[in-house]
């Protein structure tokens, strides 16, 4: 039993198999979010294709997203209740289907079914379960296995726009998808097939955990109804609502950017590849922050981490009021780019200090459905305002309001010295 195992030095190197589990998360994140947030390269293309107009491709986009954000807490109840490795070979299945679908697309609804209904739901179960999954694995260091995960979210956009733009140029949109799909799928269930869920499962015993811990609960009936108590205890904090509305805040802020930011490079004066180049260099800079926030959160406290970043992404994006030649663009993407990094990437170690070592599915389920509301609202305010207004000023105002309104909140967040729910029970040695 997991339980009579001893902490070791082992437990405290790069060959804990914790970290292959983070290596797994990582790439998976990466696939997942890759195709996501390079959707701004596949607007122009469809536009050309279809006539459809920029907004009415936006839509797409913000469908998928809410499909996305509402099957979120089921997404995180399924990796808490049945494993996030079942939930997330389902999502790959899905992940497949929805791109395959999407390739062979001939009308408008179509497109929303395959882009925004299916694929949208296997966003959520490829991103939601596998985070809290990973924080099982570390009973310490949370904050450094999180950095490492969500430096995937900018490495994968990264070589994903690029690779994408050159798919499209060379392939055409509906072979772009069809590559895409195949590849993903056959990585995607490569990857799972050696993921494990929790250290239990592999004999094994979480990493950094030290000789005088006691091991947590993890098995057995009570389990579940532990953690709906504890849940319960979580629903009633204000904390638990502030964050949910943080990461709204902050994502409809950053992706009005994501999604018009090669659309509004081009309507400057920019050549599509570079306009792509833009988005790549804000996924590649972004690189840094995003691995080093959850460490600093885990030290410091997440509050400051999360406010700077929040305050940093509201006042950068106005540099694009003026941007007008490559230069601007390129020194906003930098400048913006860092506080964009670290502006989501410490929602689970905030989880770890307020919450404790609860499993984090369902809770991280709830902070994803606010997280992709604010993805819908986001990228489908940059074409309907560009539709009404022929620019894209009235979006950029707007992903300022909502990162700056996402600062002020997170000021009347609770410390994170100290839990804000009771511990999760431990194993008491047994008397003999």
């Amino acid at each position: 039993m997991p339980s009579t195992l001893k902490p070791t030095a082992r437990q405290h190197t790069i060959f804990h198999y914790a970290w292959i589990i983070v290596i797994v998360a990582t790439v998976v994140q990466g696939v997942g979010s890759a195709i996501r947030m390079s959707f701004g390269v596949m607007v122009e293309p469809l536009v050309f294709s279809f006539g459809w107009s920029a907004g009415t491709v936006g839509l797409a986009y913000g469908l998928m997203s809410i499909i996305s954000a509402l099957f979120a807490p089921v997404a995180g109840w399924m990796g808490t209740r049945f494993g996030a490795r079942k939930t997330m070979f389902f999502g790959s299945i899905l992940f497949g289907i929805g791109m395959l679908m999407t390739a062979k697309v001939n009308s408008l609804a179509n497109f929303y079914l395959s882009y925004g209904i299916i694929f949208g739901i296997s966003q959520s179960m490829l991103l939601v379960p596998v985070i809290p999954a990973v924080a099982g694995w570390f009973r310490r260091y949370i904050g450094l296995a999180t950095g490492i995960m969500m430096v995937s979210w900018s490495l994968g956009p990264a070589l994903m726009i690029q690779f994408m733009a050159i798919l499209l140029e060379k392939h055409g949109w509906s072979n772009t998808f069809i590559i895409i799909g195949i590849v993903g799928f056959l990585l995607l269930v490569f990857l799972i097939l050696i993921f494990r869920d929790t250290p239990e499962q592999s004999g094994k015993l979480a990493y950094g955990i030290l000789p005088d811990d006691k091991p947590l609960v993890t098995t057995g009936d009570k389990v579940h109804r532990i953690q709906k108590t504890h849940e319960n205890y979580a629903y009633r904090t204000n904390s638990f609502w502030h964050l949910i509305n943080i990461h709204f805040l902050g994502c409809a802020g950053h992706a009005i950017i994501l999604i018009g930011i090669i659309p509004l490079g081009i309507s400057r004066g920019l050549s599509p590849l570079t306009a792509a180049g833009v988005l790549s260099l804000i996924s590649v800079v972004s690189i840094s922050t995003r691995f080093i926030t959850p460490i600093l959160s885990d030290f410091i406290g997440s509050k400051p981490v999360f406010f700077v970043s929040y305050l940093g992404q509201g006042l950068g994006v106005l540099l694009l009021l003026n941007a007008s030649s490559v230069f601007d663009f390129y020194l906003f993407a930098i400048l913006w780019a860092i506080p964009y990094g670290g502006e989501g990437t410490s929602f689970p170690v905030i989880n770890r200090q307020y919450y404790g070592h609860m499993p984090m599915g369902t809770i991280y389920g709830w902070q994803l459905l606010g997280a992709g509301l604010g993805m819908a609202l986001g990228g489908i305010l940059p074409g309907l305002t560009f539709d009404m207004s022929g620019n894209y000023t009235i979006a950029i105002y707007f992903s300022s309001a909502f990162s700056l309104f996402g600062a002020i909140i997170i000021l009347f967040l609770k410390s994170t010295n100290k839990s804000i729910i009771p511990n999760w029970p431990e194993i008491e040695p047994s008397k003999s």
